[in-house]
């Protein structure tokens, strides 16, 4: 295997483990504090934490597949690529603020209406939700490329909707955006790690 597809295949079954874990911890927070009541530390310390590691996880992701993409396709690559590192720092500077001076000072960054949840959601639902539709851009042809192109796309489509929440002030609407990247991206995720394993460099351009 090599190191693209190394790098690929580490980082897609790394967010695939994250994102199951982030599923599970979130099932977790609910049965404890219910629908109607906002999951509380320490349940909500881990879940920020894991979301801190799955955003250098989608840049190496996205990283792999401008590396594997066509030379006609990698417009679409670079695309998704800085898509992916814009999520990444919104992403991480939200939750590092949320870890740190947010609970010595008690406060709350992801209650809405608030600046912070909102650049959250600009993070998940826009930026990563292009990111995804760009990637699945890359990939053409059947098997598991296929699989991997209409994957990609409906998490990205998921996730881009989830905005309209926010931007009508609805925000089980954005709840639309929480099944793009909670669910979609894990199966997504899971899918390139195929692709990555099977890839053999023939695909690549130069």
């Amino acid at each position: 295997m090599s190191p693209v597809n190394r790098v690929g295949y580490l980082s897609s079954i790394g967010l695939f483990v994250v994102g199951v874990a982030y599923v599970v911890v979130i099932a977790f927070g609910i049965s404890q504090a219910g629908f109607d009541q906002p999951i509380v530390d320490p349940t909500l310390s881990v879940m920020e934490a894991l979301t801190l590691l799955s955003a250098p996880l989608v840049v190496a992701v996205m990283a792999a597949i401008y590396e594997t993409a066509t030379r006609d396709r990698r417009v679409f690559g670079v695309m998704a690529l800085v898509f992916a590192g814009v999520m990444a720092g919104l992403t991480s500077a939200v939750h590092f603020l949320a870890l740190t001076a947010g609970r010595q000072t008690d406060f709350t960054v992801l209650e809405w209406p608030s600046t912070l949840y909102a650049v959250e959601l600009l993070a998940w639902d826009i930026f990563l939700g292009l990111s995804l539709l760009c990637a699945a851009l890359v990939f053409v042809g059947s098997g598991v490329r296929a699989f991997a192109r209409i994957s990609l796309f409906a998490a990205g489509i998921l996730s881009v909707l989830g905005a309209i929440g926010p931007i009508v002030g609805d925000m089980a609407l954005q709840r639309i955006g929480i099944l793009g990247y909670g669910v979609g991206l894990p199966i997504a995720a899971l899918v390139l790690s195929q692709f990555f394993r099977q890839n053999d460099g023939s695909w690549g351009g130069s």
